[in-house]
Formats: structure tokens, sequence, C-alpha cells
């Protein structure tokens, strides 16, 4: 296309969108696919508004199309918003989406037909390229036209990062998403970008506060927003999960990533130290005695959140933190008072079942969707075949000397730390590596505590044997989870991981009443999500 005499630059927001896979769908899909997409589009309210007023160009691209809005900029994204809710409804097909405002020239073309030319719209179709199915990205100046315009939308649109295009180009996106719409997910050619350079200021991060008030404002996201959290995660670094584990990371990557540094130091210095303070300040009051140690119920704490961190990821070593002390506040001072087999300690267990079950559920998201017999079944199966391996290899080893009951332990832990990183991380060779590390770790302190004249000292004792008691609860709970959730999906496995929990606090014969709060804890969830992807 060639400029006419009269032809001038003008302002657009360009919307460009296609059909993910349609290249490799036979000839009548296509056909059948173009057909929708066409459909929807024309039934656009934000379109068909546009175009009464001449302000909307629609651009055919093959496997999708080009709609240039020149009206008010917010057009665009109320547009993508209300074609990725309609396709999602009726589509059948998933479609990726660029916006990016830019300069561009309306002509004619050779068929007489209005139409468009310039870099905007090259633009436009690179900040889509990038997208993968579901995904509503823009470039920083149509990010900045709708800030200045103080569109509500403005507050959905997240910071990626500069990714590199075609031909070395350099691109600042942004990613549209809130819950139902858009995707939080880092694209993947972003998390494969070697040259990636990461947002100046992480627009939900926790820069210029201090690393207590930072760690409580991730907190507070992990809690009621997970949204929140997996976003600022992105932002830090887009090869990195939402809920990523320490083994997924590189001592260059660590060195290289400030933001990184810090956000470690919230998850293993600066959450169980604040927690640590809680907890002291609740038990020391009470003396020790039956279930109820202040120092040991620290270290408890520590261990199992270290431990699941490395299992189960950050984002659920944090909340692991929180559930944890709130266990040992609870818990503890109701055994304490009522005994182990009270009916006080089993209400107190239930309140860490289903509050635990609450924390757990916006942390994992869902990937699939299962009837919720299929979930019951495998919380079950995953719950009943780990405590009945735990409880087999403690009977069998418990008239066998402490030596053996040491061995027995430590091989148990080596085996399920082993199993738990091969199955949810992939990473066989490093869980084998770490399974032993734990596995002596816990067997060498059992050992030691097992034998008084090894270590006599009473506050080492619990420091030592609250720590080993967290790393193999840990191990337990984590094995639970990871069987269900390999099995069906993270519901089912944050109930077996509570199954388990019931198990290994044993509330004597109220085990009835954690028991039915669980289940009606999860049937309350299911019906709030309604068998939504919690994403």
């Amino acid at each position: 296309m060639h400029r006419s005499s009269d032809s001038k630059l003008e302002t657009a927001h360009i919307l460009f969108l296609d059909a993910v896979g349609y290249s490799i769908l036979a000839l009548d899909e296509q056909i059948s696919v173009f057909r929708g997409l066409q459909d929807i589009v024309n039934k656009s309210a934000a379109v068909t508004e546009a175009a009464a007023e001449g302000d909307v160009i629609r651009t055919p691209t093959g496997d999708g199309m080009a709609l240039v809005f020149f009206g008010p900029s917010p057009v665009a994204i109320h547009c993508a918003i209300d074609l990725a809710k309609q396709i999602e409804t009726e589509g059948g097909f998933q479609v990726r989406m660029g916006i990016h405002t830019g300069e561009l020239v309306r002509q004619l073309d050779v068929n007489g037909v209005m139409n468009v030319s310039g870099d905007g719209i090259n633009v436009a179709q690179r900040v889509m390229d990038f997208g993968d199915g579901g995904h509503i990205l823009m470039s920083l100046a149509y990010a900045r036209q709708l800030q200045e315009a103080g569109d509500p939308t403005a507050v959905d649109c997240h910071d990626i990062g500069v990714a590199s295009a075609k031909h070395g180009k350099q691109i600042h996106l942004f990613n549209y998403h809130r819950r139902a719409v858009g995707t939080p997910e880092v694209p993947s050619r972003v998390r494969m970008d070697d040259q990636w350079v990461r947002p100046k200021e992480l627009r939900l991060g926790t820069a210029g506060h201090s690393l207590v008030m930072a760690t409580l404002q991730i907190l507070g996201w992990l809690l009621v927003s997970p949204m929140q959290w997996r976003t600022h995660v992105t932002q830090i670094d887009p090869r990195l999960s939402p809920n990523f584990t320490v083994i997924d990371l590189t001592g260059p990557q660590i060195r290289r990533n400030r933001d990184l540094r810090a956000l470690l130091i919230q998850v293993y210095v600066i959450c169980p130290a604040l927690l640590s303070l809680i907890v002291l300040a609740a038990l020391l009051p009470f003396r020790t005695g039956e279930g109820l140690s202040a120092v040991a119920s620290v270290f408890t704490m520590i261990g199992m959140g270290y431990l699941v961190s490395v299992l189960l990821g950050i984002g659920a070593a944090f909340v692991g933190f929180v559930i944890l002390a709130f266990q040992a506040i609870v818990e503890g001072s109701a055994v304490r008072l009522f005994g182990i087999a009270s009916l006080g300690h089993a209400f107190a267990l239930s309140a860490v079942c289903a509050w635990g079950f609450i924390t757990l559920t916006a942390v994992f998201p869902r990937h699939r969707i299962f009837p919720a017999w299929r979930e019951i079944t495998v919380a079950f199966l995953a719950g009943v075949v780990t405590v009945t391996t735990y409880t087999t290899v403690i009977l069998f080893s418990a008239h066998r000397g402490r030596l053996y009951q040491s061995l027995a332990l430590g091989l148990l832990s080596f085996a399920f730390v082993s199993l738990v990183i091969g199955m949810r991380w992939r990473r066989w060779a490093r869980g084998f590596v770490f399974g032993q590390v734990i596995g002596v770790f816990i067997g060498a302190v059992h050992f030691a505590i097992a034998s008084p004249p090894l270590f006599a000292s009473r506050i080492g004792r619990q420091m030592l044997g609250g720590f080993a008691s967290g790393l193999f609860s840990a191990v337990v709970w984590a094995m639970g989870f990871a069987l269900a959730e390999k099995l069906g999906d993270s519901r089912a496995a944050i109930a077996a991981g509570l199954l388990v929990t019931i198990a290994l606090n044993d509330p004597g014969k109220a085990w009835v009443v954690p028991f039915a709060v669980l289940w009606i804890t999860y049937s309350w969830m299911r019906r709030r999500h309604s068998g939504a992807v919690i994403g």
C-alpha cells in the first residue's frame, strides 16, 4: 500500500488478535473458527458503537484480525475484555491479543476499501506475537494512555518488563488480567528470553518498604489476594513459577537479582522471626508440659516451614509458617489445658484444618477440575497410603533399639523427599541427593535425642528435637500432598495433607470432629468457587 497525497498520520489504538493453533487446523475447521471469531467481533458492543461513529477499521489478517480504534483509548481494552468473555463462553477456541497505541495512516487499498498502514500496526502485531492462548498484552505506550485516561482497567495492567522481538527490537510489555479474564501467567516467549529486563519499579512490589513491612504485605497477598503475589513473583523474574521452589534457582540468578534476594530473606529470616516472637509471647506463660514447649514449637515451625519451601514452594512456605504458628498457639495451648485426647484439642485441631484448607487453596492454583467424588477418593487414598506407610515403619522399628529406629526414620524420610521432589518438580537427581541429606539429619537427630548422654542440655534438646520434628512432619505432609496432586488436583492434595495432619496430631477418639470440619470446609470452598479454576 502507498500513501495518497492527502494522507496524514493519526494516533490510533490497535487491537491485534489471532486464533491460537489456527494454522494446524484442517481447512473446514479454519473456516469455522474464523467465522466464529468474525461473528463475535461484529457483535461486540465496543465495535458496533465505534463503527457507528466511523472510529474503527476492521482488517482481516489470515488467522485473525486487527481492530484499529480512532476514538478514546479505553475502547480497545474494553473491546478485548468483551471479546475474551464471549470467546470463553461460546467460541470453542483460544485467542491471544496485543494492543498498542501508535501512528498510522488511513487510505484506500487496491480494492477501494479503507485500510491502514504504518509502524503502529507492526508493533501491535509484535506485542500480540509474545502472547500464548488467553493473553491480553499491551505496549507501554498503550498502558500509559489508559493511566492518563484514568480508566479503571489500568489497575489490572501488570508490568512484565522489556522483552526482545524480531530483529532485536525491544518492547516493554504489560499483561492485563483479572479474575476470569486474561491469564496471570508470563508468556512463554518472555520466560525464555535471555535478554529480558525487569520492570524498573515493581508495580505491586515492596520497593521502598522495610523488610518487615514488605513481609507483612506479602503475607496479606497470599492469604487474601494470591493474584497479586503471583504478579509480584513474575515481575521479579518471569522464569519463576508463582509458587517456585529454591531448587529452581541458580547462583547467578540470585546474585544478579536484588529483589529475589530480598524475597528469600523475607521467607527464610523475617517471616519465621516475626512469628517466633508471637509464639513465644503466647506460650511462655505456660509451664512446659504435655504437648507444649514454646522453644520446641518455634523450632518445629521453622523446620517445617523451611522444608515446605523446598518440597511445595516458597508461597506455600509463607502460608505454612502462619498456619504452624497458629497451630502452635491454638492447638498447643489446648493440649496443655485439656490433654491430647480431649475434645478441646479436637476443636483446636479443627480450627487449624479449616483455616489451613482456606489459606492453602489460595496459594495453589487449580489447573485441573475433577468432580467431588474423585477429589475425595484421591484425598483419602493418598492420605491412607502415606499414613499407613509411616505407621508401618514406626511400628516395625518400635522394639528394635534406638539405632534401628533412627535408620528406619532416616530411610523413610529419604524415600519420601526423593519422591516428592521427583513427582512435583521433576528433579529426580536433586531429590535423591537432598533426600539423603534430610534422611541422615533426621535419623542422626532422633538417635541423639533418644540417647540422653549424647545431648544433655534441655533447651538444646528442645531446639534440635523441635527442628527435626518439623522436618519430619513436612516430609510426611508433603508426601500425602504430592501423591494426591499427582492423581488429582491441588484441592484434593490439600485435603490429603490435612488428613495426614489429623493423623500426626492424634486427637484420640475425638478425631471425628476435625475430620468432619475438614470436609465441611471442603464442601464450602467447592460451592464458593463453583468448580472454577482458581488461578
